[in-house]
């Protein structure tokens, strides 16, 4: 094989093998990774839901809880004010999570 034809295939070996490197590359971290303080929104609404769920007080009550950019809002009906409150704590106490809004309503069953 000639020098020329050696040369011009080392180059293209080289050019693909840098296109399927960029196409891997992402400036978004995967669900759940963290970069620094940010933090993947799904992850945080699977961890609220699952702390919610591992507490004695609330663990039978539907909380519907919605992540956007690391602030939690909670949203449901709770019999009490002190469930309420337990409630926000809960999600206050998930790593990551910048706020939390809430939107759940107490009514007496």
């Amino acid at each position: 094989m000639s020098l020329k034809i050696r040369i011009v295939a080392a180059t293209l070996i080289i050019a693909a093998l840098g296109l399927a490197g960029a196409g891997c590359a992402s400036d978004k971290p995967m669900a759940g990774s963290t970069v620094g303080s940010f933090m993947d929104d799904s992850y945080l609404t699977s961890a609220v839901k699952t702390k919610l769920l591992g507490d004695e007080g609330l663990k039978s009550f539907h909380i519907k809880v919605i992540t956007d950019k690391q602030v939690v809002t909670l949203s449901g009906t709770l019999p009490t004010a002190a469930l309420r409150e337990q409630a926000i704590a809960v999600a206050k106490s998930v790593g990551g999570v910048k706020e939390v809004i809430d939107n759940i309503e107490v009514k007496a069953d």
